[in-house]
């Protein structure tokens, strides 16, 4: 079976280019003749397809009951060269137009300039996600191919910008749990950024479904050269931001959500910096909507599709026992109401071992996808109708360590926001591609920074980048160099990363002017005059405290040490509760692993 994440889109797109993808799946539809007469033919014209395809898309398209495999509908991406210039090979990457101009010379000389005639595959997949997770398309995922529903068929069958076309829009979009969710939010009237309803979209403390924290980017935005403002834009904004940003989007469209550009103001190192950002406001016609999703005397409540895939990201370590055990947990409080205890009973008869805590958060993140669940006495009850959750049969559930290491340290954190379990998932991230482990890098400095500075009240922040530490945080006059390694299998403190450290630890003593040039040691507040250092990895291995004294001797007998993900969300349970005192964390550097 084909591993899909279905459910989470992140690239925005238009309703009506939504209609054409379910459209085309309906024989001699408006958008199927024209994909078939007008769109293939001027590819093949230009060279812009190979003739296999052409064909194959030409016979897939002619059939009356239109089946297609995934694959040929996402297209097959680049095996080398970039993904602008590849050929189109898949049906709905033929159906989308590009969004720049540019030129085409057919094999008599004739040459045009028009929109990109096709789109790439990563934009057509988040299409065919948007469709088959608000039940427009559906999809065989033993057989990985996609058929027209019939919802699809009957938004196949209406005019453009008429009045049925919008109440299929509104009936498939509020099946979708996030659209609910996202209306949700905004129903207070405040109006949020794409980071406040990021933050509280989702699974939270795990891969899949991070938010940047705003502060960091206004700051990181505000200082940062008009060069690099489009960088930041692009970079700085966690899965669980772009979800929000999507479905703000679908929502404008339906009028039921609007947006204006507004100056917002966040506090970092006690200085105050203003950007603006997109704020959406929730409209009067989406407070109607949301009405309409729940129910009410005048219209049936709306069935919410919950698709198993949607229930953890791939991103997530032990994906598959987690989406089983959410599965589960729906299926379980479906029907009657449950406490903590008879819920983790009920998974026990499916062989799924968990803890309640470990079940409680999960009850917060299906609320956070948008399911509805009534808490009464302690006991927990979902009250939409669910549909589109099949829950494969598993003979034995298991659990890597990972998933084991997450549950171990959520029983001890009393007053942490589990949110800060991603550290887990980030320090243990095995990044398939540069583009993926630059990312998730980033995201794991950030969260230390912020566990540090927002949980723990240090002062403090990220730097990261070139010729910079990861992370500096100080207390009183107490500061601490941070270099952040995210190592699957384990972390040995290899010469290169000494020296790194050593390099670090050298500018911030000399503290020469433009050495170097970004002067990164000006960040530490002024009062801090001892120093330590640390590194923050998934867990030690090999000879490092040899090399941790090595660091230590070469730059006049400074102190460091290294920590595991686990040690430090121990250690910050009992900062934070009051346990352990500031002034005893400073004393566990010794040149050694740091165990608490």
């Amino acid at each position: 079976m084909a591993k899909r994440t279905f459910g989470w889109v992140q690239n925005p797109g238009k309703l009506s280019n939504l209609k054409k993808v379910v459209s085309v799946f309906k024989s001699n539809s408006k958008y199927n003749i024209w994909l078939r007469e007008e769109r293939l033919p001027f590819l093949k014209k230009y060279n812009l397809i190979n003739e296999d395809d052409y064909s194959k898309f030409q016979k897939i398209l002619a059939e009356d009951n239109i089946v297609v495999d995934y694959m040929l509908l996402k297209g097959k991406g680049v095996s080398n060269g970039s993904r602008a210039n590849a050929m189109c090979s898949g049906i709905i990457q033929a159906v989308i137009d590009g969004q720049k101009d540019k030129t085409y010379i057919d094999t008599i000389g004739n040459s045009i300039t028009v929109k990109k005639p096709y789109t790439d595959d990563w934009s057509a997949e988040g299409f065919l996600r948007w469709a088959i997770s608000c039940g427009l398309l559906n999809y065989d995922g033993e057989k990985d191919n996609c058929y027209l529903s019939e919802i699809g068929s009957q938004l196949a069958d209406t005019q453009d910008d008429s009045i049925s076309e919008k109440e299929i829009f509104t009936k498939a979009l509020l099946s979708y749990p996030p659209v609910c969710r996202v209306l949700s939010i905004l129903s207070d009237g405040k109006g949020y950024t794409k980071f406040e309803l990021g933050r509280q979209l989702g699974f939270y403390g795990e891969l899949g479904f991070t938010s940047i924290p705003q502060n960091i980017y206004v700051y990181d935005y505000s200082v940062a050269s008009v060069s690099e403002r489009s960088k930041i834009k692009s970079n700085e904004e966690g899965d669980s931001d772009k979800y929000a940003r999507g479905i703000a989007s679908w929502c404008a469209q339906m009028g039921w959500v609007s947006s204006k550009s507004t100056n917002i103001t966040e506090r970092y190192k006690d200085v105050d910096y203003t950007v603006k950002l997109q704020k959406y406001f929730i409209t009067r016609e989406g407070e109607k909507a949301l009405k309409k999703s729940v129910g009410n005397s005048s219209n049936a409540k709306i069935p919410k599709i919950v698709l198993y895939e949607m229930l953890a990201s791939n991103k997530a370590p032990d994906a598959d026992f987690l989406r089983y055990e959410r599965a589960n947990i729906i299926k379980s409080i479906s029907n009657t109401e449950k406490s903590l205890k008879q819920i983790q009973d009920s998974l026990r008869g499916s062989n799924i071992e968990v803890t309640e805590s470990s079940i409680a958060d999960d009850i917060i993140g299906l609320e956070q996808i948008g399911i509805n669940i009534r808490e009464r006495n302690g006991k927990y009850k979902i009250t939409d109708k669910i549909t589109g959750l099949k829950i494969p049969v598993m003979t034995s559930v298991s659990k890597t360590d990972i998933t084991q290491l997450k549950e171990k340290i959520r029983e001890e954190l009393k007053t942490i926001d589990h949110k800060y379990l991603v550290l887990v998932d980030l320090a243990y991230s095995d990044s398939s591609t540069k583009g993926k482990k630059n990312a998730d890098a980033r995201e794991f400095e950030i969260q230390t920074a912020e566990l540090f500075t927002k949980e723990l009240n240090f002062s403090g922040m990220r730097l990261g980048d070139a010729n910079r530490p990861d992370v500096i945080i100080s207390h009183e006059n107490h500061g601490t160099i941070i270099d952040n390694k995210s190592y699957k299998d384990g972390f040995n403190i290899d010469k290169k990363c000494a020296d790194e450290m050593s390099r670090y630890i050298n500018e911030n003593t000399r503290r020469v002017p433009g050495v170097p040039k970004n002067e990164w040691w000006k960040n530490f507040d002024v009062k801090v005059h001892t120093f330590y250092f640390l590194f923050i990895t998934s867990f030690l291995k090999g000879n490092f405290k040899s090399q941790l004294e090595y660091i230590s001797k070469s730059q006049s007998d400074i102190q460091g040490g290294a920590v595991s993900v686990d040690n430090l969300l121990y250690i910050a349970e009992k900062l934070k509760s009051g346990v352990m005192q500031y002034e005893e964390f400073f004393r566990l550097f010794s040149n050694n692993e740091i165990v608490v």
